[in-house]
């Protein structure tokens, strides 16, 4: 029996009794082949080169699986880890482990005795800063959230919020918008989505085989829209090959948002009434967040998926993250090796429209030119001085089209800027790797593009007509091509054609010619362009100048034998 006011001892774990011991050392300069021999030889999960220096058991085999197994086992390893004695407490080891390290080593002495990995964090609670939510939106989304979390306790399941609302719960920015709900069950995804669409009135989209959904056109009890929600089957997924979509089976939460691609997003925050608000952050997403740190889950995370190199300059330009180490290496290793057969031009495609819609675009494309990631689409890709300024001139284009209320391509602006300045076979190979056909292809030529800006800087007279003239045949791709090849007075030229001179039309409409005499047929056409192109260089204004004009074409006609 307890005595009353007496202090007992608490036993405090210590680094041994956390760590797992199936460690084995292995040399640098082995491959991953050999590394992978030498652990499966001694029953080892982890295996290190020095105290820190240390890659998993599952790494090395998905690397030995999707043919990278003459890399050094050291391109797939987590480095810069921090050693602790064996004897050091379980608070020095999570004091570790809170600044972002994927694993802890523990040491005895020189050797490595054993690894603590990343494991969830104790339960913090967010449920203050979700009923913290406000305006109809926040409203709204609580109330989402709250029914969400009772259907699943309902059905048996653990229902979850993940992704982006958490992180910018997280990070205090208000109200998550409820266009940005993505919902997460223990259990049957599909069938908690079909209840949820019962509960909500929406419509919902089965994609049965991933087990997941999308719900749309919901709303609460009070008729709030609650915009989409994604809903999604807990799951492992499995990388056949490098690039390629992955297999999914049903799985935990914590191992869920294990597959995520960086540790900012994969967190979740329970719903059910029993857990509201529990946070879940297995990889120590808060603490990255907190830090703006952009942090990949393992090395293999960016050869497993190049699109998330992609991700990851969006969320680096819209939240002002900072990528680690982990992810530069991870990102080095994606570029080494550089081929990925089963990613198709589409998805990348995907995603320099997904770049484009954001906030600002061209930081984000910025940030992909310095980390050599354009590689991907063609190993030769060279970034240049040129480059980035051709992306600076690319993103002042776009800026005026839009205070002028010009309808630009902006995908396919950023791509000519982006290609400009390549080679030609390069910037083929590329355009060919995005899988980019046809008329799209045709307005990606550079050397048309200074064809034509060499064209109009030569023109003499240099007339506004002329100008129209030369510039109204050409594509708007090409123009926009143009525009980025041109100096000053190019640029000026093209700005004016697609703000004014494109649309400039006569006062006279074709009957008005015929009335003044002009036959019926192709002259009447020729009559008007005559007209709107006297009006652009500011010969005629009024219809008495121009009824004067036509009579006049029609008097050189006659004359010429031409009209009679």
């Amino acid at each position: 029996m307890a005595k009353a006011g007496h202090v007992y001892p608490q036993a405090m774990p210590r680094a041994a009794d956390l760590m797992d011991a199936r460690v084995t050392m292995v040399r640098r300069g082995w491959s991953v082949d050999r590394a992978l021999a030498a652990a499966r030889a001694s029953g080892a999960f982890t295996i290190a080169a020095d105290l820190r220096t240390a890659a998993r058991l599952a790494d090395i085999e998905r690397a030995a699986a999707w043919g990278l197994g003459r890399l050094p086992w050291m391109d797939i390893a987590f480095t810069g880890l921090t050693a602790v004695a064996s004897s050091a407490d379980e608070i020095s080891v999570r004091r570790v482990l809170r600044g972002g390290a994927s694993m802890v080593l523990v040491r005895d002495g020189r050797r490595v005795a054993g690894v603590i990995e990343a494991s969830a964090r104790p339960g913090a609670s967010l449920a203050g800063k979700l009923e913290r939510l406000h305006g109809a939106e926040g409203d709204a989304a609580l109330w989402l959230l709250r029914t969400a979390g009772k259907l699943g306790e309902a059905q048996g399941h653990a229902a979850y919020v993940a992704g982006g609302f958490v992180r910018d719960l997280v990070l205090g920015r208000g109200a998550a918008q409820t266009r940005d709900i993505d919902l997460v069950v223990e259990g049957d995804g599909i069938a908690f989505g079909r209840r949820l669409a019962e509960e909500t009135g929406g419509h919902l989209v089965v994609h049965t085989a991933f087990g997941t959904a999308s719900l749309e056109g919901g709303a609460t009890p009070d008729g709030t829209g609650i915009g989409r929600v994604d809903i999604a089957t807990a799951r492992h997924e499995r990388y056949g090959e490098a690039g390629a979509l992955p297999d999914v089976s049903p799985a935990g939460i914590d191992e869920d948002l294990g597959r995520r691609d960086f540790s900012i997003n994969a967190m979740a925050v329970a719903l059910s009434p029993s857990a509201w608000g529990r946070l879940h952050d297995p990889r120590g997403g808060a603490e990255d967040v907190a830090a703006r740190r952009l942090k990949v889950l393992h090395p293999l995370s960016l050869v497993e998926d190049p699109t998330r190199i992609w991700r990851g300059a969006r969320y680096a330009a819209r939240l002002g993250l900072r990528p680690d180490a982990g992810f530069r290496r991870a990102l080095a290793l994606a570029i080494k090796v550089g081929r990925y057969p089963t990613l198709s031009g589409q998805r990348l495609q995907a995603e320099l429209d997904l770049v484009m819609d954001e906030g600002d675009p061209w930081r984000a494309l910025g940030f992909l030119l310095s980390w050599g990631a354009l590689r991907l689409w063609d190993a030769s890709y060279r970034v240049t001085g040129r480059s980035r300024a051709r992306l600076a001139a690319a993103r002042s284009l776009l800026r005026w089209a839009r205070g002028a209320r010009i309808a630009v391509d902006g995908p396919g602006l950023a791509l000519f800027a982006l290609l400009f300045d390549q080679s030609r076979p390069v910037a083929d190979r590329c355009v060919r790797r995005l899988a980019i056909a046809g008329g799209p292809a045709a307005r990606l030529d550079a050397g048309a593009a200074r064809d034509l800006a060499r064209r109009l800087a030569c023109l003499d007279p240099r007339r506004p007509s002329r100008v129209a003239e030369t510039l109204r045949p050409v594509p708007d791709g090409l123009l926009l091509g143009a525009w980025l090849a041109g100096g000053r007075s190019v640029r000026r030229d093209i700005e004016w054609f697609l703000h004014e001179g494109r649309a400039e039309r006569p006062l006279s409409s074709g009957d008005d010619v015929v009335a003044a005499g002009v036959p019926r047929g192709p002259l009447v056409g020729q009559v008007l362009g005559f007209l709107r192109d006297l009006k652009l260089d500011g010969r005629v204004r009024t219809m008495d100048e121009e009824r004067a004009a036509v009579a006049e074409w029609m008097k050189v006609l006659v004359t010429k034998g031409d009209l009679r």
